[in-house]
Order: structure tokens, then sequence, then C-alpha cells
């Protein structure tokens, strides 16, 4: 079976790691390399048994770490171009170059047992995309973060997956109350913005009823939401649709582990 740990989760920084059998990996970078050699470290592993980075997107609390790792570690990084462009023409960009391997929506790779199946996603950013990974045994585990709404093609992408990692980032109200700049919140809450806790509920019941038994809840902002407020919400969704809570785990991935 496979192994999913968020290592950081929200808008600070956000790193996940999988495994199954042999293979480990990371989903993103953006935690120093530090950071998240540590956060390895706690769960009895460390940054010389990953196999490969994928990166979701070029905003820096997902590829924080990513210089300090490929140049230190010789990490394979899997990125869609969009993103790589971004990172290239940054002043932060030695080294990633060298070990980047561009894969855009609609590409898939293979590491070892576990074949990953890339898919788009909305967001403000250079690149955007969203995984499924599939394992050895016939198992899936599907990520996405950082959407402003889930479109078709993500609906499609996380069908039937064992397990979906899947943002649920703001409490509307406490967003339009809050304290950020008008065109923040107009930013997040955008079709290219973020996922809210309601929007994040009201999907859960199409993934369980397509086969998901687990959703770990991420990307959960530390302004405008609380990880009580986010489960609260999805678990509520849940209770309205009928499903019987003991054929289903929610979880909310923390900031950190360390």
């Amino acid at each position: 079976m496979f192994k999913v740990i968020p290592l950081f989760s929200g808008s600070s920084g956000n790193c996940t790691y999988i495994k199954y059998g042999d293979t480990e990996i990371l989903v993103d970078a953006g935690g120093s390399c530090r950071a998240i050699n540590s956060a390895l470290n706690s769960i009895g592993t460390d940054l010389k048994n990953i196999s490969a980075v994928f990166v979701t997107h070029e905003h820096e609390d997902h590829v924080k770490g990513l210089k300090v790792i490929t140049k230190g570690y010789g990490i394979p990084v899997y990125i869609n171009q969009g993103s790589l462009e971004y990172l290239l023409n940054s002043k932060d960009s030695e080294g990633i170059a060298s070990f980047s391997c561009v894969k855009n929506a609609g590409d898939t790779v293979n590491i070892g047992e576990i074949h990953t199946e890339i898919f788009k996603t909305p967001h403000d950013a250079y690149g955007s995309v969203g995984y499924r990974f599939i394992f050895s045994d016939g198992t899936s585990f599907g990520y996405a973060t950082d959407i402003g709404y889930i479109t078709k093609g993500i609906a499609s992408s996380l069908f039937g997956c064992d397990m979906v990692m899947l943002e649920s980032n703001h409490d509307v109200q406490m967003l339009r109350n809050g304290s950020y700049p008008f065109h923040l919140k107009e930013r997040i809450l955008s079709d290219k913005g973020h996922l809210s806790n309601e929007a994040c509920a009201s999907f859960i019941p199409y993934l369980y009823n397509n086969g998901t038994k687990k959703v770990i809840l991420a990307h959960l902002s530390e302004q405008n939401n609380t990880p009580l407020i986010a489960y609260n919400t999805s678990y509520d969704a849940l209770m309205q649709a009928g499903i019987d809570m003991e054929d289903f785990k929610l979880t909310v991935a923390k900031k950190s582990i360390i």
C-alpha cells in the first residue's frame, strides 16, 4: 500500500511525501532544504532517498527549497514548461535547469513502481498542474491544490482515486471580512485563485461516490481559515449527503509535521 505524508501545507510552504515500495518522491519543495530534510528525518527517511520532485507551479511556497535540493542532491525535477521558464528567468535559477524534466498537462512519468499522470489546474501561475499517482498494485492518489475551481478535467483526473489531497483554502466569510486588501480578496476568490472550504466540501461527496476512501484537506490559509472550520465544513457536507463516516476518512494536513 502507498504512503502519503504532508510535510508542510499552507500559505507558508507546501511539500508532500509519497512512498510506494522502494520508491520515494515529493510533490513540491516549498520549504528550505534543511527543513524538508528534517521533516523527512522525522518520518525515518532522508532527501538522499528521494527519486524525484514533482512541482505543481512556480510560486515561492511550492519551490522555496528547489534550488538547494537540486544542487545538493541531484534529484530530478518534473515541472511544467511555464513554471520552469519563470524560474530560469529568476535570480534563483542556478542549478535548476540541469535537473529539470519538462512535463506538461497530459504527459505521464514513470518512476519505479509509480506511474504519474499530469493534469491542468486553474491558478494564477505561469503554469499550474495537479497529479494522479497510480501504483503498481492498482491503487491511486490524487493531488490538487491551488485551484480556483473544480474543472471537468480535475474531476475526471481524480475520478476513482483511493486517496485525494484537496485544497480547502479559506472560509469565504472570514476572507471577505478579513484584513486582506480588496484586490487580494478578489484574486483568491477568482477562478484562478484558491478553492474555498465550501467548494471543496461540495466536491467531496462526488469523490466518495466514485471510490475515494480518504481525503486530506490541504493548503489552508493561516488568516482566513482554521483546521476545525475546514474539517467541519466538509464533514457537514458528507453528513448531508448521507455518507457513513465509518467508510470514509477525512483529515486536515498540518502546517508542519516538525
